[in-house]
């Protein structure tokens, strides 16, 4: 039996055509960080897990940065997912901030906002596994080395535009959304330096986007249970020497009676306990490289159960969305203080 579950794992190691690149030989290209500059705010969306609901934050902020355009004076607002495997982000994104934008229109009596939204996937496969997986599975192999330059071109772009690279006030934010955990697998490739003669090698995403030195909005777990899995991950990307700029957790699941009101009764709210003690860890910890404090970690309600549309979601989450919109915003400028 083990004979039999060995040679199925190793089956899946390998592409299933026999097509297969020549190991590389040659050392990596340094990666330099992406240069921060005050007209173009970015910020790296990390996860503590897989359906923690980075899409939803992801869109949360596309959403409130569209809603505060006009006041600052935004050319455009962006979100790129580098990797997808199976469905679309992006088409969530679009699909949830139209329905924003059509109100806001509405609202407006039928004024156009004067910004743009763009949504970019760079690289996807249709199998919904694991980027290194499903890489593999569809022979279609994607570098280290290809997802930061396609990254860095899809950015350069957006800096390139018009009139922004004139002007030291903030005109574009772009939200850049990684695939599944803090450790997740990126997509696998025998040009990666991991690479050995039974697998393409992958890098982590923590590790994939690390030189690059953009700040994280990080989506926490906010399920019994998610404490210590999103501590880990905080610990990752500390470790790596990412800057985390805010903490997001949607509630998860609630334990309980929410009727009852009686000394030990009622209900538990594992979101906003993993909350607290997030805000705990740090404050025993009295880490140096946190820049968080109260009010850049925060807790949503929980989602409304499939297939309810997240439209009333949204609307009603909308003044904290634009708060965190706001504390990035401000984070961001605070790196240009002389």
């Amino acid at each position: 039996m083990m004979a039999l579950i060995r040679t199925a794992v190793a089956k899946h190691l390998l592409p299933r055509t026999n097509t297969f690149r020549a190991l590389s030989t040659t050392s990596p290209r340094p990666v330099h960080p992406i240069p921060l500059l005050p007209y173009h705010r970015i910020h790296l969306l990390f996860g503590a897990n897989t359906d923690v609901g980075k899409s939803v934050v992801s869109t949360g902020l596309v959403r409130a940065a569209a809603a505060a355009s006009s006041q600052q004076q935004l050319k455009s607002v962006n979100y790129i997912k580098p990797l997808q495997c199976g469905g679309s982000d992006e088409s969530f994104v679009l699909r949830h901030h139209r329905d924003d934008d059509e109100k806001r229109t509405n609202d407006s009596n039928g004024e156009q906002p004067n910004f743009g939204i763009n949504c970019e996937t760079l690289f996807r496969w249709e199998t919904p596994a694991s980027p290194h997986l499903a890489s593999r599975w569809e022979n279609m192999p994607v570098s280290d080395d290809e997802v930061i330059s396609s990254l860095r071109s899809s950015l350069k772009n957006v800096k390139d535009d018009g009139e922004l690279n004139r002007s030291d006030d903030m005109r574009s934010i772009t939200i850049v959304e990684s695939a599944g955990g803090v450790l997740s697998p990126s997509s696998s490739s025998p040009l990666n330096t991991s690479t050995a003669e039974s697998h393409w090698g992958w890098s982590t995403q923590a590790d994939l986007y690390a030189p690059l030195e953009i700040p994280v909005v990080f989506v926490g777990d906010g399920k019994l249970g998610g404490i210590s899995v999103t501590l880990a991950s905080l610990e990752a990307l500390w470790s790596r020497g990412y800057r985390i700029d805010a903490v997001v957790f949607i509630e998860g699941e609630v334990s309980g009676n929410e009727n009852d009101d009686s000394d030990g009764g009622g209900s538990i709210q594992f979101g906003k306990g993993n909350t607290e003690a997030l805000r705990e860890y740090i404050a025993m910890q009295q880490r140096k490289e946190s820049m968080l404090d109260g009010d850049s970690i925060i807790c949503l309600p929980s989602l409304p159960p499939m297939p309810i549309p997240l439209d009333d979601w949204y609307e009603n989450n909308q003044d904290e969305f634009l708060k965190l919109h706001q504390s990035l915003c401000q984070r961001w400028r605070d790196n240009f203080v002389e």
